[in-house]
């Protein structure tokens, strides 16, 4: 069993980086950037994230649009794979949050003063 919640905050953010830019790779079918995992700062990760939404930019919706049945394979998953479908609803998503989350879990914990609507964000609510 792999304990992904006693990863240290750095981690749970490379990881969580990883996971959007090798799930939209893998969905895309294309190669995604190898980042080397040694940030240790606030500032460093934050450039992290930067890269990761820089490569994001770079795939397009028609690039993943119909792939619902493709293969995904991942290395920890041996002899096994996902439909597109199933990959990204059933393991990318909710992995992707589930360290985002951690993330957030362990900023608090440490006494970082974030709440709800720094996790959610802005709402896109329209008037009636």
């Amino acid at each position: 069993r792999l304990i992904f919640d006693q990863f240290p905050f750095t981690q749970q953010i490379q990881i969580a980086c990883d996971n959007a830019k090798g799930g939209s790779a893998r969905l895309a079918e294309v190669e995604a950037p190898k980042f080397e995992d040694a940030e240790k700062t606030v500032p460093e990760l934050k450039a992290r994230i930067d890269k990761t939404i820089e490569f994001l930019k770079t795939i397009k919706p028609e690039q993943i649009t119909g792939k619902e049945s493709i293969k995904i394979t991942l290395p920890y998953f041996a002899g096994k794979y996902f439909t597109g479908f199933e990959y990204a609803t059933e393991y990318l998503l909710p992995n992707f949050y589930f360290h985002v989350v951690t993330a957030y879990s362990i900023l608090r914990k440490n006494g970082v003063d974030v709440g709800k609507s720094d996790y959610i964000g802005g709402l896109p609510l329209k008037d009636l």
